[in-house]
Order: C-alpha cells, then structure tokens, then sequence
C-alpha cells in the first residue's frame, strides 16, 4: 500500500472520490497537507492528468469538506 503527502485540495479531492484514505495532518509550520494512502495512487493521478470523469457535484461536496478540515485543523492548533 502506498502513501503520499499532498497540499493541492484538488488533487486529494479526485484522490479521495477514488476511494483512498485521506487524512489531514498540521505540519510543524502551521501548513495542513493531506496523507493519501492506498494502491496504485499513482496510477490514480494518471487518471486525473488524462482528465478522467468524475461527478461535479460530488467533486465539490468533497473539496468543501477537505477545506473545512483545512480549517477546523488551524482554528483548533492540532497537530
């Protein structure tokens, strides 16, 4: 199983409609990046680059959620 670490909400929003696990992390200088984990996540990130269909509606509910995490971790000083 693989895991990377990505800032951009976009690409973790399709990584995530993909079904990998995501999980935000608060990084030592405040930043809050996401760790993706799962198989063949760079086979995944092929599909995004070759403009892979996804729904639009369900891309945004999820980056909506991502941002809101984004959030919550910087308003409450986790880590």
């Amino acid at each position: 199983m693989g895991k990377h670490t990505f800032e951009d909400t976009s690409i973790v929003a399709f990584l995530s409609l993909k079904n990998y696990k995501v999980t935000p992390q608060r990084t030592y200088d405040g930043k809050v990046v996401f760790i993706v984990e799962g198989k063949d996540i760079n086979r995944a990130l092929q599909e995004l680059y070759g403009n892979s269909q996804v729904g639009v509606l369900d891309f945004i509910k999820t980056l909506k959620a991502l941002r809101s995490s984004i959030f919550a971790l910087k308003a409450g000083g986790e880590r």
